[in-house]
């Protein structure tokens, strides 16, 4: 089966960003929460300072930057790179759609993408309980959702483009080029007076929901990012279907 080439191709940088993901925010977490700790020089010491310290600097931050890292990453190995493989010829001969290579892949993909930031945030979370002796809030939990969303839709733009560039490393330089212009769109505003959103104050938004009484979940948003990662790939079914192999 496709899928499973598709775990096979990816599965070390899968299994590389899970660790580093779960065992880089667990450690954070614990040194955070540490009295008088490198982190947050003792800020930390209640528990609402902890849990909402955490939210926002571990996960909406540090996660949110491995996530997509991650996200990128795991495009190299996408169905774009079996036009620089000269494999895609062999696959396209087999008795079945061309949509069916670009959804299989791309959900191998997010699949691979979802298990990593949900382990990472079930890590953070699990530290969290036992530093602070009880659950604060179990919509930390819920971080994984902005974490996944706005991962995902970088993921599937890179995934488009490594169709588009029929190479998975061009993909993922035009992808990334992209993402550092996005990221830099807050700042950006700032200076001109303008609020403008990115997909890493979306992740950050979310991530301070969890522990804040006021702050309202950024659904809309969610929505948008939501739609970026589906038409990505319908995208890339579109060029692959009329592209010459």
């Amino acid at each position: 089966m496709y899928f499973w080439k598709c775990w096979r191709d990816s599965r070390i940088r899968f299994i590389f960003f899970l660790s580093v993901a779960t065992v880089s925010c667990v450690l954070f977490t614990i040194m955070w929460a540490r009295p008088g700790g490198t982190m947050k020089g003792g800020l930390a010491s209640g528990v609402l300072h902890l849990w909402s310290d955490v939210a926002e600097g571990v996960l909406g931050m540090f996660c949110s930057i491995i996530a997509l890292f991650a996200a990128l990453s795991l495009a190299v190995q996408s169905i774009g790179q079996e036009f620089k493989e000269q494999t895609l010829g062999f696959l396209l001969t087999r008795p079945r759609h061309r949509r069916y290579w670009v959804w299989t892949c791309w959900f191998a993909g997010v699949c691979e993408l979802f298990g990593v930031i949900f382990l990472a945030v079930v890590g953070t979370f699990v530290a969290l309980s036992f530093l602070s002796g009880y659950v604060y809030t179990w919509r930390l939990l819920a971080t994984t959702l902005s974490l996944f969303v706005g991962a995902a839709a970088v993921y599937s733009l890179t995934f488009f483009l490594t169709v588009l560039a029929r190479s998975g490393e061009h993909g993922v330089s035009y992808g990334l080029g992209i993402l550092v212009i996005d990221l830099l769109l807050p700042i950006a505003g700032h200076f001109w007076h303008v609020h403008l959103s990115s997909v890493g104050s979306f992740i950050l938004v979310g991530c301070e929901w969890a522990t804040s009484p006021t702050l309202a979940f950024p659904v809309g948003k969610l929505a948008i990012y939501t739609i970026v990662a589906l038409v990505f790939p319908l995208a890339a079914q579109f060029v692959l279907e009329r592209a010459e192999v």
